[in-house]
């Protein structure tokens, strides 16, 4: 990773700055106080900006999955071996997920296991989906749900974000769509579904590079600052390493959660990529 731009020249002027105030001495009394004023401001400038640079030589110089990696066991390390054990198959799937044949060798290595491809589960918000688009399309599929009527009587956040996710490529409109449908059932769920339908449209937001979507479903789910939503948010962003610090300081021994949302939040990222910087980001 290269330094922050004009770090170190930034220092560099500080430090001219301080070689001034020490030159700036008068012999008289007035002259002597403000010399010291200088230098004194001088001083405590250049420790903030050898502190930057130093925070630069500090960063991580690997690949980026390598670095979410790095941050996310280091995070780990506080939990006991046998919980720490059950993130294993999470370790290895992101290792997997980037085309770095040293880095899978590596975390297959520390691990003492060996990648395999990430399990595939059956799809079953789009098997309730499909069956209800062919039938009447996307305004079909969004009163189904709205009226909960079978086979959404249970598992429509599901559908509406896989049916969603799916035409996002070739129909974004209808894509959009289904993500507001996603916001109107989160506000009018009881308190037991609205974190659940949230979290959808806030996935579904994520997928489609809407900021001001994503940040609306945020505010109905339990944990708006999780980490999951951070790297999803740096998604569309465009810089997940902003993150590795706060990543690092994951401190919980209790259980895997937090460095799970951490893995789990950044497949986005591999199966999706960062949304596209020369477009002008939804809601942005």
């Amino acid at each position: 990773m290269s330094r922050k731009p004009g770090s170190l020249p930034i220092v560099a002027a500080v430090k001219a700055l301080f070689h001034k105030a020490l030159l700036s001495f008068g012999s008289d009394s007035s002259g002597y106080k403000a010399s010291m004023k200088k230098l004194a401001f001088a001083f405590s400038v250049l420790v903030l900006g050898v502190g930057v640079a130093a925070a630069d030589i500090s960063s991580c110089q690997k690949s980026e999955t390598a670095c979410i990696l790095d941050a996310a066991w280091g995070a780990s390390l506080v939990l006991p071996d046998e919980k720490r054990a059950r993130l294993t198959p999470a370790f290895l799937e992101i290792a997997s997920g980037a085309d770095e044949p040293q880095l899978i060798t590596f975390w297959e290595s520390r691990l003492a296991e060996s990648a395999s491809p990430a399990q595939s589960y059956p799809d079953y918000g789009w098997q309730k989906a499909e069956p209800l688009l062919r039938e009447g399309g996307v305004a079909h599929l969004v009163r189904v749900a709205k009226d909960r009527a079978e086979p959404l009587n249970f598992g429509r956040a599901d559908a509406l974000l896989s049916a969603g996710t799916r035409l996002q490529a070739d129909d974004p409109d209808a894509s959009t769509t289904l993500n507001d449908a996603l916001l109107d059932l989160t506000r009018a769920a009881s308190s037991f579904e609205k974190p659940n339908l949230a979290h959808a449209a806030a996935e579904l937001a994520m997928v489609r590079c809407d900021r001001e979507r994503f940040e609306k479903a945020l505010l109905y789910t339990d944990a708006p600052g999780n980490l999951r939503y951070a790297i999803w948010r740096a998604r569309i962003e465009g810089n997940v390493l902003g993150l590795l610090d706060r990543i690092r300081a994951i401190d919980t021994d209790q259980d895997t959660r937090e460095v799970r949302r951490v893995l789990e939040g950044y497949r986005a990222i591999q199966t999706f990529g960062y949304c596209d910087a020369r477009k002008d980001q939804i809601g942005g």
